[in-house]
């Protein structure tokens, strides 16, 4: 068949361009008939044209007819059947595990729903599964992945759902050599990074690599890396039951000693491609720029090719120059090619499924915390953590806010006090403001007093005493 649904780019493709952008990891193509798993073949040959075979066992003749001759090629993420769920591994370097990402689309997530359908994840085929999740749209995003973290250890993982049986093996940690190193893709700048796991077994220089190694606690592993690599950071730590040495490395550069080195591994290494957005300005959601406009700049070492390493037509790709293209986007374009992957959308993104969560409000003098909410005080002076079981009266500028489950569920507010004018507001002014002084008339000769503020004045000019706060406020007029 001539083209086939690329799960990486999230829209149908062409055999010989997928073949050029060297895509050959395991479960990236479906048919775009029937949704089973589909592979290059051909690749290389003088004889015969790149094209997506049925792997054996699932071969379909019909397909075969269906796609046997090019068609429209959608650049839509709906526009095939799929039996499959898209996964990936990451390791979290927040919480120091490593886990399985799962997505699904709208549609799968709605079909699978209506069947009470469960995700199974095993260690092996034959065992019953050590975790399931059902698949519904309370624990699933559309075609967002939602993390299982894997909390037991296995050199392969079995991924299924209880609609099909259909059991996906994912080797994850080398079982030829527990000494192996297995390597991670990190995504974005932070400290607190996630990095993807490389099912392919192609390295690529100057980029940033996390690196598990199993058991070497006690090896100082560094003094056997040569110079061509870069160690930005090296710590230990455990998980489901392992010891693990982590390290940030890059590759600087391609040599025959370093292809010797990466060979043993189980690796190639290849030179870097280079993509950069460059405008409009982006927002990153997770690993998505968002972008306000309908056009982007891209900066490419390596051509933009329509249904092979970008998921946009021809007509929506103009280049500018040998290195920098104008792409038209539409819904979410993606390119992916090699080492570099880049996924824009056009506008703001919203999750789905999800109810709003409503902020209650009230106005206290004094605010008892009876609950084991979190309360912190906002104020002038900062912010303060307020336990259960406190009283805490409140004044003008501050307030308290109550969180659930790291959620602002609710503010108190200070009670609103009427304003005082006229003859309360100089008799709350004498009343709590104490501070007298010698009075002295001429300070209001150009003053224009009003009644009550004129018979104040009369009463202190007998007594020969005014309050200053009352001076003060019959002077700018305020009483």
């Amino acid at each position: 068949m001539r083209k086939a649904y690329d799960t990486f780019l999230q829209s149908e493709v062409s055999a010989e361009l997928a073949a050029q952008s060297g895509g050959l990891e395991r479960y990236r193509y479906e048919c775009a008939h029937c949704g089973e798993e589909v592979r290059i073949a051909a690749v290389g040959s003088i004889s015969m044209i790149p094209h997506f075979r049925h792997r054996s066992g699932n071969n379909d003749v019909g397909c075969e007819d269906y796609l046997g001759q090019y068609s429209a090629i959608s650049t839509e993420p709906h526009s095939r059947k799929s039996k499959n769920e898209r996964a990936e591994f990451y390791f979290d370097k927040r919480s120091k595990m490593f886990y399985l990402g799962l997505s699904f689309s709208d549609d799968e997530i709605i079909a699978y729903e209506q069947l009470s359908t469960r995700f199974e994840l095993r260690a092996s085929a034959q065992e019953q599964p050590f975790d399931s999740l059902l698949i519904n749209h309370k624990n699933f995003a559309p075609n967002a992945p939602t993390p299982i973290y894997i909390m037991r250890f296995s050199h392969n993982y079995f991924l299924s759902n209880t609609f099909n049986g259909i059991k996906r093996k994912y080797e994850v940690f080398r079982s030829f050599d527990t000494n192996a190193p297995i390597f991670f893709k990190i995504q974005g700048n932070d400290e607190n990074y996630k990095a993807k796991l490389v099912r392919s077994t192609v390295l690529y220089t100057n980029v940033q690599y996390f690196v598990a190694f199993q058991s070497q606690y006690s090896i100082p592993y560094d003094s056997s890396l040569p110079n061509e690599i870069k160690v930005d950071e090296t710590f230990q730590f455990q998980t489901m039951g392992r010891n693990f040495l982590g390290k940030n490395l890059i590759f600087k550069s391609k040599t025959a000693y370093m292809d010797s080195l990466v060979a043993a591994w189980g690796y190639q290494l290849e030179a870097s491609e280079t993509l950069t957005l460059l405008w409009p300005p982006a927002v990153q959601v997770e690993d998505v720029a968002v972008i306000e406009s309908n056009n982007v700049f891209l900066y490419s070492s390596f051509a933009l090719q329509a249904h092979g390493n970008i998921n946009a037509h021809s007509e929506d790709i103009e280049k500018v120059s040998s290195s920098i293209s104008r792409v038209s986007v539409k819904a979410q374009t993606k390119v992916c090619k090699n080492n570099v992957e880049i996924i824009i959308a056009k506008g703001e993104q919203h999750s789905i499924g999800f109810d709003d969560f409503q902020i209650a409000e009230r106005y206290e003098s004094v605010y008892n915390v009876s609950n084991d909410s979190k309360h912190y005080l906002f104020s002038r002076s900062g912010v303060t953590p307020v336990s259960k079981g406190q009283s805490i009266s409140l004044f003008p500028g501050c307030v308290i806010r109550r969180y659930m489950f790291s959620y602002l569920d609710g503010c108190i507010y200070p009670r609103q006090h009427n304003e005082l004018i006229g003859e309360q507001l100089l008799n709350d002014l004498i009343s709590h403001y104490r501070r007298t002084e010698p009075f002295t008339a001429d300070v209001f000769d150009l003053c224009d007093l009003s009644e009550i503020a004129f018979q104040y004045i009369e009463k202190c000019e007998s007594y020969g005493l005014i309050n200053s706060a009352a001076k003060q406020f019959i002077m700018e007029g305020r009483i």
